[in-house]
């Protein structure tokens, strides 16, 4: 996907054939490859190929419905251009498209084939005087991607195109177009009209994405931490039974704690009862074996094995026979 690509020259008819899109919203510059399966959609395409390669990119309501109503879709789309196609064995048509501009569905005039729609393309937006306002906000947008870039494996070209687009609005569709937004959150940035109010939008955007890799990064962290440990501990205590094994000793509080591991994978402990067994064994494992605490933890584990976590006695429900 790029949206760097200067755009052709185009002249928008008053009627468009429209290509519904289950999964994402178009913006314009963008240039990707789409996937056309449903008789309308194909249908859509090689209308808009007979005449100018013009065709309305609008997004579904709901993206599971398979044959989607005028009301099904939203009124705000992308006038695309049809710049290659490729027809699949299994009858599909893979699409090259590049958004020109956006446009308002004003009726529709045709459901069969495929839809026909009216529409009314936005009028070109003016750059905004420079204001210290509009300066900031580009600059912290820009900043935002440069830190998400390697956290997110973006393009590094966004960056580069980024650092060139001087239009707030401009630069909103273009992030906007890289980040993985909810579809309802895409729509929301293609129908706002005012440029800063739709930079602030993705502005906020950017920050919420930064904020949850950086719980993600600290969550995968710590699991890899949690995991070395546990490997290391493995690791030493293979070690130590194989010293005690070439030496001829034998320990027997290592046989203590071995006994208990058997028994407790016996014993058909639930994972959260396991888990704490588990804990406790370890601390066994580590105490002076004719001290306090570990009479205590020796209990507490014969209780736990003791208990009947997976047999169960037939029950007596006839109150006749209980009387």
């Amino acid at each position: 996907m790029a949206m760097d690509a200067a755009l052709p020259k185009f002249e928008v008819p008053d009627e468009l054939p429209l290509l519904p899109l289950r999964e994402c919203v178009v913006f314009p510059y963008m240039v990707l490859p789409l996937f056309v399966g449903r008789e309308p959609s194909v249908a859509a395409v090689d209308d808009a190929l007979a005449s100018d390669r013009l065709v309305l990119l609008v997004a579904q309501r709901d993206p599971d419905v398979e044959e989607p109503t005028p009301d099904e879709l939203h009124r705000v789309g992308t006038v695309a251009m049809v710049m290659r196609t490729l027809r699949l064995p299994d009858g599909r048509v893979k699409v090259l498209v590049q958004g020109l501009a956006k446009a308002e569905i004003d009726g529709f005039v045709e459901q069969e084939p495929a839809l026909r729609a009216r529409v009314r393309v936005f009028a070109p937006e003016q750059e905004p005087e420079w204001s210290v306002e509009a300066e900031a906000l580009m600059r912290a947008v820009r900043a935002r991607v440069e830190e998400l870039l390697p956290l997110k494996n973006l393009p590094p070209e966004v960056l580069s195109v980024t650092s060139t687009v001087s239009d707030p609005g401009r630069l909103a569709d273009l992030v906007a177009s890289h980040l993985r937004l909810r579809l309802s959150e895409s729509q929301e940035v293609l129908e706002t009209r005012d440029p800063l109010a739709r930079l602030r939008r993705v502005d906020a955007f950017l920050r919420r994405e930064l904020e949850v890799t950086a719980v993600q990064a600290e969550i995968q962290s710590q699991a890899k931490e949690e995991m070395s440990r546990s490997q290391r501990e493995h690791i030493l205590r293979e070690q130590l039974r194989a010293i005690q094994a070439e030496l001829g000793e034998t320990d027997s509080r290592t046989s203590e704690v071995e006994e208990y591991r058997a028994k407790l994978e016996e014993a058909g402990l639930p994972a959260e009862a396991l888990a704490e067994a588990t804990r406790q064994l370890r601390r066994l494992e580590r105490m002076h074996p004719d001290g306090p605490e570990a009479q205590v933890v020796r209990g507490y584990l014969d209780w736990l094995v003791d208990l009947p976590w997976s047999r169960s006695s037939p029950d007596e429900l006839d109150l006749a026979s209980a009387r």
